[in-house]
């Protein structure tokens, strides 16, 4: 027998224990050379003393590195170690005993492979934890920091969902952005779609407002000539305010809060409360209690705070096109404010026939007011917003408007003013805020129109925009679940095929072709190994086929001699030695694993009255058949011995005492119906069985035998032709004989 060499792919990577493994291997191989050349029972002696001595070393060497780096398996590590060492000297004993050489040679290649598998299999599956925790041998390099990283994602995060990632990580981006152009696109469609919900407040806001700004201009002129003119005019106008007054409120009565800004919220409030102070303002000035300035200050803030609600409209979130257009419509609001403004200013200096310095700035300041707001206007406004403007600076009453507000410039600079009638100024100023207001509302109508074409056109890409994530998503899933398969399928495969390999089978392969990567290359190094080790087997095969051949020979002769000294020559059956033996065997694995065992013994009832009756020629042939009809009925893995002259056992692995008893039955049934035919007589027969099983109380073949024997005893003073089963009583150890009677 050859010995074992040592090779580098046995290194665990830790120097003392390879070094261990290689005395371990000389130690054995020395068993080896002492079997092979004959030595004195001293020598293999010696060389076994030794052996047992270095393993303990070893294993105390390996038990401490282990416990160093918290193995899991540590416990079951030192079970396998404290049975190899309980071992040994029953293999010493077996080798020292040992009748032939091939006992010898049995003994020597259980070394052999223990050590393989302690090395291969033991050893080198925890390799990878002592260099985890830098118990290997050499230094370790450090790594750098993106190494680092990736191999703690290799050792955390599997592979299929690391392509997951590779997909998700970029595809996220994509998402996030559309869901942020998505969020952006809603923030705007909901603003948008508050717009022509508003606008209905719009319209009230601005008749107010220039309700409001027509009574400002005719409180102003009441109070600027003592209280004389703009009377009838001014208590007409009081009730159109109060009409649009309640129009308003009935229209914020209906409106949404979620229609609102914060901002519009806010003026909103400030606007009621200065509306409810109007009753009293009114009053004031018709008991002559208020001054001209008070009273404007008073509805240039009401009105200013209307205005302020329609002004936080610019806040919402809406597209540039919308904004402008607000933009554009809040310039010619508060253009007509400050027209108000000025009819008011206008009226009163015309009543006083002068201008003061200060409201002579007032007014010239109101003037570039507008000037100003036109820029913003022209500036923001389509060129339809501008053709309407030019339609409307090209009218009667606007082009009347201009030339009385330049012949004031004129007139302003001596400071009188009585070539103008205040009427006729309050009347044409009345008609150019007038003009103003339909603008206004052509422009709010405009603003409405628009909002419900963009709220749809927002809809729209809301819905394209929603459509492109979900597909941009089950895209994500589809390239995944596409590389994963592309990737994991060949890897299981590979997986498959080596596992098969490392099983000793050399029969899978792989027709597909594979593209020029490493996992192309890695089918690649799988068929180079596969056809290497093939061509290893078959090598193998033609270096032992003569020996083969030579030890098959031996070995059938050996099983002819063994068979021949196991079996009873006139039945076939096992003899008892055999018996034993297998008996043995049984129980050992029943004691190890759990499983069931039960044994039935059965003699022929009066077979010596069959002798004497028929001459032993008969006796055989009635021998000869019962053991084929107990043969005939049980399984291949069942035993029938013939221990005595005419006594027989039946050994039944994997069976409980129910289950054999019910068996027993049977086959005393068929011995009573089987007719043994010699020289025309026909002989009947009956048998008597005992049937027990294996429990704790149980320690022997002999202990069985002795239970069976005391059952069939019990059937033979009860009458024969029955079954006694030996009852067990769990967990007492009892035995009661139950007794079977005969059908």
């Amino acid at each position: 027998m050859r010995n074992l060499e040592w090779s580098e792919g046995m290194s665990v990577g830790v120097e003392s224990i390879d070094n261990d493994h290689k005395t371990l291997m000389l130690l054995i191989n020395e068993v080896n050379e002492a079997i092979t050349n004959g030595s004195s029972d001293s020598i293999i002696e010696d060389v076994f003393n030794r052996l047992e001595g270095y393993v303990k070393q070893h294993f105390a060497r390996e038990e401490l590195l282990l416990k160093q780096c918290r193995y899991n398996d540590l416990d079951d590590h030192k079970k396998q170690h404290q049975k190899f060492i309980d071992r040994i000297p029953e293999l010493k004993n077996q080798l020292l005993n040992a009748d032939s050489v091939d006992v010898a040679q049995e003994v020597s290649l259980f070394l052999l492979n223990w050590l393989m598998n302690h090395i291969i299999v033991d050893d080198m599956s925890y390799a990878k934890t002592l260099h985890k925790y830098g118990l290997a041998t050499g230094a370790q390099q450090e790594s750098s920091f993106l190494k680092r990283i990736y191999s703690r994602v290799g050792k955390k995060i599997t592979l299929d969902k690391r392509i997951f990632l590779s997909t998700l990580v970029p595809t996220s981006g994509l998402v996030i952005l559309s869901i942020a152009i998505l969020w952006y696109s809603f923030q705007q469609y909901s603003s948008t779609k508050r717009l022509p919900g508003l606008t209905e407040v719009v319209r009230h806001i601005n008749t107010l407002s220039h309700s409001l700004q027509a009574e400002r201009g005719l409180s102003t002129g009441y109070i600027s000539s003592n209280y004389q003119d703009f009377s009838s005019e001014l208590k007409a106008h009081r009730s159109k305010t109060d009409v649009a007054t309640k129009a308003y409120m009935r229209t914020l009565t209906d409106l949404s809060p979620e229609l609102m800004n914060k901002k519009m919220f806010l003026h909103l409030q400030k606007t009621e409360k200065w509306l409810a102070r109007l009753t009293a303002q009114r009053i004031k000035i018709d008991s002559q209690l208020s001054t001209t300035e008070a009273m404007q200050e008073y509805y240039s803030r009401l009105i200013v705070s209307l205005v302020s609600i329609f002004n936080a409209m610019g806040l919402l979130e809406i597209d540039a096109d919308l904004k402008d257009n607000i933009t554009v419509l809040s310039a010619i609001i508060n253009l007509k404010e400050a027209a108000g403004l000025e009819r008011a200013f206008g009226t009163k200096a015309l009543e006083k026939g002068r201008f003061t310095n200060d409201e002579y700035q007032k007014f010239s300041r109101l003037i570039g007011k507008q000037e100003g707001l036109l820029e913003v206007f022209e500036h923001a406004a389509t060129s339809q917003q501008k053709a309407q403007w030019e339609l409307l600076t090209n009218s009667e009453i606007y082009i009347n408007a201009s030339r009385l507000e330049r012949l004031i410039g004129e007139l302003s600079d001596d400071r009188h003013l009585s070539e103008i009638d205040s009427n006729y100024w309050f009347e044409v100023m009345s008609g150019k805020i007038d003009q103003l207001k339909l603008l206004i509302e052509q422009l709010v109508a405009d603003i409405e129109v628009k909002a419900k074409g963009k709220t749809k056109q927002l809809q729209l890409t809301l819905y394209s925009i929603a459509g492109i994530l979900l597909f941009m998503m089950l895209l994500t899933l589809l390239v995944s679940w596409l590389l994963n398969q592309s990737i994991i399928s060949p890897v299981r495969q590979l997986t498959y095929a080596m596992t098969r390999l490392s099983q000793g089978h050399r029969d899978v392969r792989f027709n597909d072709d594979f593209a020029n990567d490493e996992i192309g290359k890695l089918f690649d190094a799988y068929e180079h190994s596969r056809r290497k080790l093939l061509q290893a087997d078959i090598s193998s095969a033609f270096r032992f086929k003569r020996q083969s051949i030579s030890l098959e020979q031996k070995k059938r002769e050996k099983e002819q001699y063994k068979q021949l000294a196991s079996i009873d020559a006139l039945t076939g059956a096992i003899n008892r030695r055999k018996f034993i033996e297998l008996a043995e065997m049984e129980i050992a694995r029943v004691k190890r694993y759990q499983h069931g065992l039960s044994l039935m013994m059965l003699d022929i009832d009066h077979f010596k009255k069959i002798n004497d009756s028929y001459g032993h020629a008969s006796g055989d042939c009635v021998l000869k058949a019962f053991y084929q009809t107990c043969h005939d009925m049980v399984r291949n893995t069942d035993t029938v011995a013939r221990i005595g002259g005419e006594e027989f056992v039946i050994l039944l692995p994997e069976t409980h005492l129910q289950q054999a008893g019910l068996l027993a039955e049977r086959v005393r049934t068929a011995i009573k119906n089987l007719t043994v035919t010699e020289d025309e007589t026909a002989i009947k027969l009956t048998v008597s069985i005992g049937v027990t099983s294996w429990d704790d109380g149980v320690t022997s073949v002999d202990s069985m035998l002795k239970e069976a024997d005391e059952a069939l005893y019990e059937a033979k003073n009860t009458g024969r032709n029955r079954v006694v089963t030996v009852q067990k009583e769990w967990p007492i150890k009892q035995n009661v004989l139950a007794r079977g009677q005969c059908q």
